[in-house]
Parts: C-alpha cells; sequence; structure tokens
C-alpha cells in the first residue's frame, strides 16, 4: 500500500475520501487518540474522517498556490494546572501539529513553508462535556494578501 511510509497505514477509504465534499456547517479538523500525536491508533470511523478532512485541506493548498494554511494543535486538560499546561500540553498539541503538516508534505507535496504551526495546548477547549473533540488539529485557510 502506497501510504505505508513512516509507520502510518490507511486503507483503500482515504482514497474514496479524495472525492468527498465537506458541508459548508463542517469545520476542518482532524482528532487524536489521548495521550497521542499518531494517527494510527484510531478506530475506522475516526480515521476515515481525519483522512477526509487532510484530503480536503490538500486540496485547498493545491488549488490555491498562494494560499496557506493554520495548523493549530490541541489538547484536553486533565489536571488544569500550568505544569501541566507547559510540561505535557503545548509540547503534545505542537506534535500533532506538526504530524499533521509532515502529513500534508509527505503525500501530497505541499510546500512546508505554506504552513503555519501552533500548539495551542489545552488553552482553548471545545468539547464542552466530550474531551474527545479537545484532542484535535484544525486547520484555518490564510487566503493571500
Amino acid at each position: 500500500m502506497i501510504l505505508e511510509k513512516k509507520g502510518l497505514v490507511f486503507w483503500a477509504a482515504f482514497f474514496v475520501a479524495a472525492a468527498s465534499v465537506f458541508a459548508q456547517s463542517e469545520s476542518l479538523y482532524i482528532l487524536f487518540p489521548a495521550n497521542s500525536a499518531e494517527l494510527r491508533s484510531l478506530g475506522s470511523e475516526q480515521a476515515i474522517r481525519n483522512s477526509q478532512v487532510l484530503v480536503k485541506v490538500a486540496q485547498v493548498l493545491l488549488e490555491d498556490p498562494k494560499c496557506r494554511m493554520l495548523i493549530d494543535g490541541h489538547a484536553n486538560p486533565i489536571v488544569g494546572t500550568i505544569k501541566e499546561e507547559t510540561g505535557t500540553l503545548k509540547p503534545l498539541s505542537s506534535r500533532r501539529a506538526s504530524v499533521a503538516a509532515d502529513f500534508l508534505v509527505t503525500y501530497y507535496g505541499v510546500d512546508r513553508n505554506r504552513l503555519i504551526l501552533t500548539g495551542a495546548g489545552g488553552s482553548y477547549p471545545a468539547g464542552e462535556g466530550d474531551p474527545g473533540i479537545d484532542r484535535r488539529v484544525s486547520f484555518f485557510k490564510i487566503p493571500p494578501k
């Protein structure tokens, strides 16, 4: 299979995802397992959704070579301390953003200079009652000036 580089294994559903069209109300983010910056240990439904999002992000970047993409990593706080935020959550969220960027560069040939990575840690929770939503990487298109 083509996508077995760096231990990432995605099945044929990844290629089907390339044809998917997102509704305008659906936000562009991918989710990660708890305490992880790896995409390979997800359930099949979430792996397919992540694949669809990555395909869509790559399409946006490849269709408009002048736009850039902000890749914003997040993590869910457990104890809510400053030590957790700086020692665990910030580095984890940065690694998650980096994994997403590496995927776009490696598999789609996106120029890394067009990607702006941030690691927000646990500062911007979105998962009211569902910490899984906070284990995400969000994508924001930055149009050309």
